[in-house]
C-alpha cells in the first residue's frame, strides 16, 4: 500500500482530479511502467505518458498537474526502493518536457567510449572527463549507463559487480560489442 504526502500539492490532491491521478498511478501496471522506464535509465514518467493521456486527456497538460504527477511518481518509487538520480532530464514528448530519473541505490554509473576506427570496440570506465583510456586508439564518448539491463543488452556485460571491480582496478574495461543478428 502506497502512502502519498501531498505537501505543497495538498489542494490539488484534495480535488477529484488529484484523487483520480493517485489511484491511477498506484495501479500495479502503472507502478511497473514507472519502474521499467527507470530500469532503462529513462525518466520514470515516460513509462506512463500514453496511459495518462488516454485516461485524463488535456487535464494532465497543466504545469501544476504535471508537477504533482512527478511528485507522486517520486514517492511511489522511493517507497519501492528507488532514489533520485537526476532531476530536470529533458523529455521530448507530450505531456512532459522535463522529468526526474531514478536509480537503484546499488547502481554505479558507467561511461562508454567507442573506438573511432572500430565502433564495436568499446571501453567502459567510471569517468566521462579525464578518463584513463587505452592509448592504442582514438575514443569518442558514446553513452552513460547504470542499469544492469543496459549493461547486459547494449554491452554484453553479465556481471556488473565484476565490471565495477575491473574499472576500479584498471581504470577501464574493454569490451567487444558484436553485431546482433537481424531477422531476414
Amino acid at each position: 500500500m502506497f502512502v502519498y504526502n501531498p505537501d505543497k500539492f495538498a489542494s490539488l490532491y484534495a480535488s477529484e482530479l488529484g484523487q483520480q491521478l493517485w489511484a491511477f498511478l498506484i495501479l500495479r501496471e502503472n507502478v511497473a511502467r514507472l519502474e521499467t522506464a527507470s530500469e532503462l535509465s529513462k525518466p520514470a514518467v515516460e513509462g506512463i505518458e500514453e496511459q495518462l493521456l488516454e485516461a485524463f486527456r488535456e487535464d494532465v497538460l497543466a504545469d501544476r498537474v504535471k508537477q504533482m504527477i512527478g511528485h507522486m511518481a517520486r514517492q511511489i518509487l522511493e517507497q519501492r526502493g528507488w532514489m533520485l538520480d537526476q532531476g530536470d532530464v529533458k523529455v521530448q514528448s507530450v505531456p512532459f518536457t522535463k522529468a526526474a530519473r531514478y536509480r537503484r541505490p546499488d547502481w554505479f554509473t558507467f561511461h562508454a567510449f567507442r573506438n573511432t576506427g572500430d565502433p564495436r570496440d568499446v571501453v567502459i570506465t567510471d569517468r566521462r572527463q579525464n578518463a584513463s583510456l587505452p592509448e592504442d586508439a582514438r575514443w569518442t564518448y558514446y553513452a552513460t549507463f547504470a542499469s544492469p539491463i543496459k549493461a547486459a543488452v547494449a554491452f554484453g556485460v553479465r556481471d556488473i559487480s565484476q565490471l565495477r571491480q575491473q574499472v576500479q582496478s584498471n581504470g577501464y574495461q574493454r569490451v567487444r560489442v558484436e553485431r546482433m543478428l537481424r531477422r531476414a
